[in-house]
Formats: structure tokens, sequence, C-alpha cells
């Protein structure tokens, strides 16, 4: 199974998105929820701090910092 990226959790938008989600690369935000299923991880949902919206990637487009945040960055 991948290493999943955990709720909350600040990422980056990867340099080499796809080229819909260029505008977004190099931003900061954190994971707001996953796509999975039966092990499978697709993806994520995510909430970009300059961003009013959750804006979905794929996974390989978001790069972990690190850094645990809580719920309460974020509303």
């Amino acid at each position: 199974m991948e290493n999943k990226i955990g709720f909350y959790q600040e990422v980056e938008i990867s340099p080499d998105c796809k080229e819909k989600n260029k505008k977004y690369a190099g931003k900061k935000g954190g994971v707001m929820g996953v796509s999975e299923e039966d092990g499978i991880l697709y993806g994520y949902s995510i909430k970009l701090y300059d961003e009013e919206y959750l804006l979905s990637f794929d996974k390989n487009e978001v790069i972990p910092m690190g850094r645990q945040l809580t719920q309460d960055d974020f509303y």
C-alpha cells in the first residue's frame, strides 16, 4: 500500500502537475479529503491557503511538507 498523506497535513502543489493545474504549482495548502478505493490511492482534495474552494489533485501532484496542521487551521 502506498504512503498516504494524512488529513490536515500541509502540502505543496508540484511543478510537474497537470497542465490544467499549472496555475497552482508551488502553492501550499492542506489535505481535506482523500480519494481511494479498495486500497488504491487516487488523489486528494486540497484547500490551498489563497483559494476559497477545495481543489482536486492526483496523488502525484502534491508534495507533503512534513507539517501537521489541525482542522482549526482551516475553519
